[in-house]
């Protein structure tokens, strides 16, 4: 099993609430761990290294903080205009002296040398749980360099975003509507508006889909098609020799525990249940050895998708791989953005 080092807290919270014999006890951390803000127990590199803070910075053209609720919180928004910015980008695959495997990406760049060119359009970026808008710069990167402006978001208690809590979408979608207002007053949410989200991103941006008719095209890597459910589910993925020890009704009454905890609706994150109101196309990329979240979530997200969208299932990635990794379907990426945002025509079936 390969553990970012993000997910380190949320393992050992788990042998924790494994180990313990009082159903009450173990519900009640497990309701703590999937609604408490994750970056008050890991804050980001963007927080712990202020010479990586001050490069990323320099990079953005503009960032600020968009007061969002209820319940209040102020997100963290950066955006990075269109430009060659000399991207370069590889993930590398590291073992220790265990055995254990991890990625390691690495990617560098340099300021565009002169203005950027008008944007073909605009493209929300949105990271995974657990995770920091800083961690998708590789798909921020690439899209600015084909000519998109990119906005990044700190999703609710994640990166630099304030937020004592996460609802899995349920609050989420709703803050991005007040961020894409603010954007639109600032006049920066030029041409036609895509979103691009991995993981719980991938999701809460469908949910946004779902409420907003400004979003005009999606691309959703690995999300999940029901928030109650994909919390349980990530568990038995992330760590399975723990979960395997805390039974379904324990499970049942964290969850169950959680909705009251954070004051949200479960139902509010169901995502597969808003597919009926979303009428932006979506182009679906899934691992088939996503052992976190099935690639049976993207499936029954795509059964339900509006016309004209598609999915591409990658027979060699499972979780981590499909969210570090640009290849093999940055190529379908931009087709997708440029046919619906820049109406420019591009092959008709995705690889």
């Amino acid at each position: 099993m390969r553990y970012s080092p993000r997910y380190l807290t949320f393992v050992c919270f788990l042998l924790a609430a494994a180990m313990l014999t009082l159903s009450g006890c173990v519900s009640g951390i497990l309701a703590n761990l999937a609604v408490s803000a994750p970056n008050k127990e890991h804050p980001p590199r963007v927080v712990r290294d202020a010479d990586y803070a001050e490069r990323v910075d320099a990079l953005y053209s503009q960032s600020w903080r968009v007061k969002v609720g209820l319940p209040a919180a102020e997100l963290a928004v950066a955006v990075l205009e269109p430009g060659n910015y000399a991207f370069r980008y590889n993930v590398e695959v590291k073992q220790n002296d265990q055995g254990r495997k991890r990625l390691a990406p690495k990617l560098d760049w340099t300021l565009p040398p002169q203005p950027a060119a008008a944007p073909k359009g605009t493209v929300l970026v949105l990271h995974g749980y657990r995770d920091a808008k800083e961690n998708m710069l590789h798909w921020a990167l690439v899209l600015a360099e084909f000519g998109y402006r990119t906005v990044l978001v700190d999703l609710r208690g994640h990166g630099r975003s304030t937020g004592d809590s996460i609802a899995y979408g349920a609050f989420e979608a709703k803050d991005l509507v007040q961020v894409l207002d603010d954007l639109d007053r600032r006049g920066l949410l030029a041409g036609r508006l895509g979103v691009l989200g991995v993981s719980y991103g991938a999701s809460t941006g469908l949910l946004l889909a779902a409420r907003d008719p400004r979003v005009a095209a999606v691309v959703a890597l690995e999300p999940f098609s029901n928030a109650r459910d994909a919390v349980v589910e990530f568990a038995h993925g992330v760590a399975p020799n723990e979960a395997a020890k805390i039974s379904d009704a324990t499970f049942a009454a964290a969850v169950a525990r959680a909705e009251k905890q954070g004051d949200f609706a479960w139902a509010d994150g169901d995502v597969l249940a808003a597919m009926p109101r979303v009428k932006a196309p979506e182009l679906f990329f899934h691992g088939a050895k996503d052992r976190w979240l099935s690639p049976d979530n993207s499936r029954r997200l795509f059964a339900q998708a509006p016309h004209g969208s598609r999915i591409g299932i990658l027979e060699n990635d499972d979780h981590l791989v499909l969210s570090m990794r640009l290849m093999p379907i940055v190529r379908d990426v931009r087709q997708w953005f440029d046919r619906l945002l820049a109406g420019m025509p591009v092959p008709e079936k995705a690889e």
